[in-house]
């Protein structure tokens, strides 16, 4: 009978689910579905951190147990308790309180949530570890002390915490230099800077979107592309935070394509207007002309196009939806291209036009951390750097210019890569 009644309850759930994912990817308003896609997210994760919260919870616990009444150790549960919870409420508390500069709890939260996760994989690789070794009977029978394979979880932790932070600490400048098929002469050594993922928003915000222009400007290039994530929230959240957008100085121009937080903001139209007035075009299924004439097609110039993100297929967000058709079509012979598309599957579809010899793309965020970067990896067609599907034709995967979420980075840095472009067969 039990089984029974636990058997009705999760097909009950199950569909109780289905409709509510049925609601709100065809007939909720347009905006709050993105906003309500997610909140599906947050509570999606918000699950699977209570699982790592309570499976870290159970072991560090055993830690601090005391008999004497309230002591060190009772401060030491308590401490533990506490960052567990602000683990789990991070992304929740990014949802509440957005503003131009993180507050302090959200960065409180989003150093937890990152150490929490840091634990529970090191508790997992520490009990896998003395799970293969007594297997394998390389040790003695005697049983492994509980406490012992805490502190080297806590250990390794520690160490996945502070190569972590000082990781997304060291941003760096790569520079890529590629030689592109069709290029002019005159636009041999051309500069272009790839921003993406900056993420403003709870968690990143005005001084750190104005550190990265000014490298920027440093660098003086001839284009910026800022390839999608570029905002966390709505213009009225962030209008402030962009401004330092306005201080960057490319010979020929800044331009934007959308990545899939642009339209979970809700507010992707906003965004898309308020741009413009810091000195950024939107390019929304569109293409340029650049350093040509587009009535000579575009001869001696070459091509900048920028898609919507392809997520836009799933969202069912209103008009917006990913259009290589509308961005590519008729365009000149044989001029060279560059097209940005925020998530690496959509360049797989981007490479087989014709001309295209270039397409950025970001979103990876190169797994930021572990243990997430396996699993990105693995999803992900082109994960990060430089690829060549086929001969000529490039792209490359920027792993982001800041972070999401968590202020950590393992084993690649925050980037911000300046390309060269070379006329194929010459020398830059």
């Amino acid at each position: 009978m039990n089984k029974r009644i636990v058997g009705y309850g999760i097909t009950s759930l199950l569909a109780a689910v289905a409709v509510l994912e049925t609601w709100i990817f065809f007939f909720m308003e347009t905006k709050r579905r993105a906003r309500a896609i997610r909140l599906h997210w947050y509570a999606t994760m918000t699950f699977i951190f209570l699982l790592g919260v309570v499976y870290v919870w159970r072991k560090v616990s055993t830690l601090f147990v005391s008999r004497k009444g309230f002591s060190f150790k009772s401060l030491a549960r308590i401490a533990s308790l506490t960052v567990l919870v602000m683990a789990l409420s991070c992304l929740w508390l990014g949802w509440a309180f957005v503003n131009n500069e993180p507050l302090v709890i959200n960065t409180a939260a989003s150093y937890c949530l990152g150490f929490t996760i840091f634990l529970a994989t090191s508790f997992a690789a520490v009990d896998m570890a003395a799970w293969c070794i007594h297997s394998l009977a390389l040790r003695s029978r005697k049983r492994q002390s509980a406490t012992l394979k805490t502190l080297l979880s806590l250990l390794l932790a520690l160490i996945m915490t502070a190569s972590g932070i000082w990781t997304v600490s060291q941003v760096e400048v790569k520079l890529v230099v590629l030689p592109v098929k069709g290029l002019h002469p005159r636009l041999n050594g051309t500069t272009v800077v790839q921003l993406s993922d900056i993420h403003l928003g709870p968690f990143n915000g005005k001084s750190a979107l104005n550190e990265l222009v000014g490298r920027v400007n440093r660098l003086k290039p001839d284009l910026v592309l800022i390839t999608g994530d570029l905002v966390d929230s709505t213009v009225s959240n962030l209008r402030e935070a962009v401004t330092p957008l306005r201080d960057l100085k490319p010979k020929h121009g800044v331009y934007f394509s959308t990545g899939n937080h642009e339209y979970y903001t809700g507010d992707v139209d906003s965004w898309i207007e308020e741009l413009p007035r810091h000195g950024v075009t939107p390019l929304v299924n569109q293409r340029v002309c650049l350093f040509g004439e587009e009535k000579h097609g575009c001869s001696g110039g070459l091509y900048l196009a920028g898609l919507e993100d392809i997520e836009t297929r799933r969202l069912n967000y209103g008009s917006h939806s990913m259009d290589l058709h509308s961005a590519l079509s008729g365009r000149g012979k044989g001029v060279p291209t560059i097209v940005m598309a925020h998530q690496p599957w959509a360049a797989v579809e981007a490479v087989m036009w014709e001309d295209v010899r270039l397409v950025l793309s970001g979103h990876t965020h190169a797994g930021q951390v572990l243990p997430i970067m396996f699993l990105v990896y693995v999803y992900n067609p082109y994960f990060v750097g430089l690829y060549e599907p086929h001969p000529g034709v490039y792209v490359y995967v920027n792993p982001g210019s800041l972070y999401y979420v968590m202020p950590y980075r393992h084993f690649f840095r925050p980037e911000i890569t300046l390309f060269t472009l070379t006329c194929a067969g010459s020398n830059p």
